[in-house]
């Protein structure tokens, strides 16, 4: 078995699976069953101040959306779209605190890292918010500079409004780490002109680690009734948005010094690793787990542990950023030698497909034999070939 522990923030994981701060981590009960799973920690819901944000939580209307985004019934397909709106804890500050206490001494017990989460509506609530986070004795807490909603709601200045705001967010956090010694985390949204720049803000600050990315606001119709469905504007996450996310990981893994925690995209262990080569420390699960029940946690832990094993990796930690420090620039790329497609004459049935997709003009058909010329080594062909007759050869890519 390999050694899944690591390091955070100078906390010690025992593995780097983590329930994201959502339903799953609202209240004592549901903390409980997470770590039940064997989690290396979780983020409890978003204590906050705003009324607003407490009120929403009982609007809560969630949706899983196959590819066609239809509403799915029965069936929750891989790449899902997960569709929704929440508030955030609706127990007031003092009261959510005792459950946080409560389950951080569970927690403790059996290895489960807790890690608090806040969400203030002023630079003095942050800061009272995060004393009464502290004194429950979690570990570490995180700064909820991504909750999509507040941005559909007038006058509510949290989550995601005070993450697209780098002036008050860099206040925010200089004051929080001035307030509280454990480390802090700030879990950024991705509706920024650059999410490495509210990263670097939020650093200088003082935060010890960021969290990529929140969910994105959406807007879905149903053609049929000419209606938005769930009534208006939502929250949008999901297994699609992986691409997106990796890239925010990636290019701040290489770019800052601070660790990340990944979340908003993975599905299952292969995805945690994906997460982790792109520069993640610890990756955080939502949609999935709300999707197949907590014991999920469970699976990825245990398919994260025969990955390894199965690529020879000794430890989880040997992993993290591999595939981030071998990214290759645009610049990089153009010296490189560029591909050519070969045809497999045997497989080759004459379909033309992949002459349709040549937006280049360098297939032919000559003698009933595809003829490759003056090839950009573009890929398409060998993706629409529906035999396989078609792949990429003389350069460097390995997919």
């Amino acid at each position: 078995m390999a050694n899944l522990e690591i390091n955070f923030c100078g906390v010690d994981f025992k593995n780097p699976v983590v329930a994201a701060s959502a339903e799953p981590t609202a209240n004592y009960k549901n903390m409980e069953r997470v770590i039940e799973t064997g989690a290396g920690g979780l983020v409890v819901k978003t204590m906050t101040d705003s009324e607003a944000m407490m009120k929403l939580s009982h609007q809560t209307r969630w949706r899983y959306l196959d590819e066609k985004h239809q509403v799915c019934h029965g069936k929750i397909p891989r790449l899902f779209t997960f569709y929704g709106r929440t508030g955030l804890e609706e127990r007031p500050p003092n009261e959510w605190a005792k459950d946080v206490t409560k389950i951080r001494k569970l927690g403790d017990k059996e290895g489960c890292i807790i890690i608090g989460s806040i969400g203030g509506t002023t630079v003095e609530s942050w800061v009272n918010l995060a004393r009464i986070m502290e004194d429950t004795g979690v570990r570490m807490m995180e700064l909820n500079f991504g909750c999509p909603h507040p941005s559909q709601m007038e006058g509510t200045k949290t989550g995601m409004v005070t993450g697209q705001d780098k002036l008050l967010g860099y206040e925010i956090v200089k004051s929080v780490r001035e307030a509280v010694s454990i480390p802090i985390i700030i879990k950024l949204t991705p509706q920024v002109v650059d999410v490495v720049e509210m990263a670097k803000a939020v650093h200088e600050a003082g935060a010890d680690a960021v969290t990529l990315i929140n969910r994105f606001v959406g807007f879905l119709v149903n053609p049929e009734t000419g209606k938005p469905i769930i009534l208006g504007a939502a929250g949008v996450g999901g297994p699609w948005v992986k691409p997106l996310t990796l890239r925010w990981i990636y290019e701040v893994y290489n770019k800052l010094s601070i660790p990340i925690s990944g979340t908003n995209g993975p599905y299952d262990a292969k995805d945690v690793v994906e997460f982790m080569m792109a520069g993640a420390t610890t990756v955080q699960m939502c949609s999935v787990v709300m999707a197949k029940g907590y014991r999920w946690l469970s699976k990825t832990i245990k398919g994260l542990d025969d990955f390894l094993d199965s690529h020879g990796y000794s430890f989880a930690k040997d992993i993290i950023g591999i595939a981030a420090k071998s990214a290759l620039t645009y610049a990089q790329m153009a010296e490189l030698p560029k591909e050519r497609a070969k045809i497999n004459e045997d497989l080759c049935t004459l379909c033309k497909k992949c002459i349709n997709s040549c937006f280049y003009n360098a297939l032919s058909i000559e003698d009933d034999k595809i003829v490759v010329g003056d090839c950009w080594g573009c890929g398409i062909c060998s993706c629409v070939c529906p035999e396989g007759a078609i792949r990429m050869e003389g350069g460097p890519v390995n997919e």
